[in-house]
C-alpha cells in the first residue's frame, strides 16, 4: 500500500511540472550558426543581396595588418592591410564580410597601400552590434603619439575615427555574434565630416594633406575578384541576415556620444516572422540582456532601448534584484517577444540563489509582472535565460518571487498564482504545486500507517 501512494505521488509531480525538469537547463548553444545563411545590405531604400569573401584562415590572417610592434624591419610594414592588396583602390574605402576558421566578420578597409593617395580620415558608428561584438582587427593599434586612431567599444555599438596618411591604409574587422542573426547600421561620416579632421589638438592633424575617400564600395562573391557595389558616402548602412523580400531592421546613430539609449526601426514586417533585436545590456553588468526576438510585427514599428530606471515601477523590496532595461516601442503594441539574457554565476552564488531561482519580469502599468522563465545555457562564467513577455515597457531580471498566497491575488490572478488564462506569474509555480502535492501526500502517508499500526 505505501508504494502505491509513493508511485501516486510521484505521478502528481509529473502532471505538475516536476522538480528535475524545472532545474535541469537545456543545452542550447548561442554560438551556432544562423540557420539563415542569407546576408545583404540595405542603404537609402535599396537592398543587395551579397556573399561573404572566404578563406582558409582566420579574419587577421586574412587581414595581415603590419606595424613595426608586429613585424620585423626586413619585411613591409607600412602600419597598414597586405592581405588585403588586391582588393584596396586608391581612395575607395570597401567594406565586406569575411568568413573563415574564425567564424564571420565585417570588415573595413580604406585607401590603398603603396598607392597613388595622400591619406585621409574616416568615422564609422557602427550600432546594433551584437554583444559580444568586439574589434579584432585594429589599424592601427600600437604604443606612440603617432597612433591616432580612437576606437570604440560602447553598449549597443562600436567605433573608430581614423586618420591614415600618404600610401596607407586604415580600417579593421569586427567579429563575434555574426553567426547569429544579426542587422547592423553603420552610420559613415568621411573627409571633411569624420571626427579628426582638421582637430588641432591631435599628433598632426594634417597627417592626412588633406586626402579624400571618393568611393564607397560593399564587396561580394569571389574573395579573388569579388563584386563591387557602390555605395552612398553621406548614408548610413545597414548589413545584415535574411533577404531583401524580409523585414528590414536598422538602427539610429547614437546621439552626442549617448550610449544609454539605442533605437531599432523595423519596415516590412509580417505577422509571422521572428525579428532579432539587439537590445542595451541593462543597468547593471552582473546580469544583461543578450537579444531579443519580437514576433506578431505586421507592417512598421520601431522599439527604443534604455539603460535608465526613470519611469519604471518601483524595483521590488522583497526580493534581490540585478538589472532592468526601459523599453518604449512605436505601433507594435499587439506584439510580443522571447527576451534572451545571462547572470553572472558568482552574483548567483554570492546571494546564495540557484540558477532556477532567477527570473524576468515585465512592466505592467506601476507594477512588475513575473514571467515564466528558462534556464537555457550554462557557462563557466554564467548562466543564460530565455522568457516571453506579452508587452514592451519595461524590464528587469530578479529573484524569483515566493508562491503567491490568498492575500497576494488582487492583481488577477487566482490563490495557485495562475492567471484567468491558467497561466502562471511566476516561473516557480510548478515546483510549489508539485510540492504542495507531494507533501498532501506524504500526510495521507503517515496517517495510513499509523492506522495500520
Amino acid at each position: 500500500m505505501n508504494e502505491k501512494v509513493i508511485a501516486v505521488a510521484l505521478v502528481a509531480l509529473v502532471a505538475f511540472g516536476g522538480i528535475a525538469a524545472v532545474a535541469q537547463p537545456v543545452a542550447a548553444s548561442s554560438t551556432q550558426p544562423s540557420a539563415n545563411d542569407e546576408h545583404v545590405v540595405e542603404q537609402d531604400g535599396e537592398c543587395y543581396p551579397i556573399e561573404a569573401l572566404t578563406s582558409s584562415g582566420t579574419v587577421e590572417a586574412f587581414y595581415d595588418y603590419r606595424n613595426h610592434e608586429t613585424h620585423p624591419e626586413d619585411v613591409d610594414r607600412m602600419y597598414s592591410s597586405y592581405g588585403t592588396e588586391h582588393l584596396q583602390e586608391d581612395n575607395t574605402s570597401v567594406l565586406f564580410l569575411h568568413e573563415g576558421t574564425d567564424g564571420m566578420s565585417l570588415v573595413m578597409i580604406h585607401d590603398q597601400v603603396d598607392g597613388d593617395t595622400t591619406g585621409g580620415v574616416a568615422t564609422f558608428e557602427i550600432t546594433g552590434a551584437p554583444a559580444e561584438a568586439e574589434w579584432v582587427v585594429q589599424d592601427d593599434l600600437y604604443d606612440s603619439e603617432e597612433n591616432m586612431v580612437e576606437w570604440y567599444d560602447e553598449d549597443g555599438w562600436l567605433g573608430a575615427d581614423w586618420i591614415w596618411s600618404e600610401a596607407r591604409t586604415d580600417g579593421g574587422a569586427i567579429q563575434g555574434g555574426l553567426n547569429d542573426d544579426f542587422a547592423m547600421t553603420i552610420h559613415p561620416a568621411f573627409n571633411e565630416d569624420a571626427a579628426l579632421y582638421d582637430v588641432e589638438d591631435i599628433y598632426d592633424p594634417d597627417f592626412h594633406e588633406n586626402g579624400t575617400i571618393d568611393d564607397w564600395e560593399v564587396l561580394s562573391g569571389d574573395s579573388d575578384d569579388p563584386d563591387r557595389t557602390d555605395l552612398d558616402l553621406d548614408e548610413p548602412v545597414t548589413i545584415r541576415t535574411g533577404s531583401c523580400d524580409g523585414p528590414s531592421v536598422s538602427y539610429d546613430q547614437p546621439g552626442d556620444g549617448d550610449t544609454d539609449e539605442l533605437t531599432a526601426t523595423i519596415d516590412g514586417a509580417d505577422a509571422s516572422d521572428e525579428i532579432a533585436l539587439q537590445p542595451l545590456s541593462g543597468t547593471d553588468s552582473v546580469a544583461t540582456f543578450d537579444d531579443i526576438t519580437m514576433t506578431d510585427v505586421d507592417g512598421n514599428g520601431s522599439v527604443t532601448f534604455a539603460n535608465d530606471a526613470d519611469g519604471l515601477p518601483d524595483t521590488p523590496s522583497d526580493i534581490e534584484t540585478f538589472s532592468s532595461l526601459s523599453v518604449t516601442s512605436d505601433s507594435l503594441e499587439d506584439s510580443s517577444a522571447t527576451v534572451s539574457f545571462s547572470v553572472d554565476a558568482d552574483t548567483l552564488e554570492e546571494h546564495q540563489l540557484s540558477p532556477d531561482e532567477v527570473a524576468l519580469y515585465e512592466a505592467d502599468g506601476d507594477e512588475w509582472e513575473q514571467v515564466p522563465t528558462s534556464v537555457t545555457d550554462q557557462t563557466g562564467s554564467e548562466y543564460r535565460y530565455s522568457a516571453d513577455i506579452s508587452s514592451l515597457e519595461g524590464l528587469m531580471i530578479g529573484e524569483q518571487q515566493e508562491q503567491l498566497t490568498d492575500d497576494d491575488s488582487a492583481d488577477g490572478t487566482d490563490s495557485s498564482g495562475a492567471d484567468d488564462d491558467g497561466a502562471s506569474s511566476m516561473p516557480g509555480f510548478a515546483v510549489g504545486s508539485a510540492l504542495s502535492a507531494l507533501a498532501v501526500l506524504c500526510v495521507a502517508l503517515a496517517a495510513r500507517t499509523r492506522l495500520s499500526q
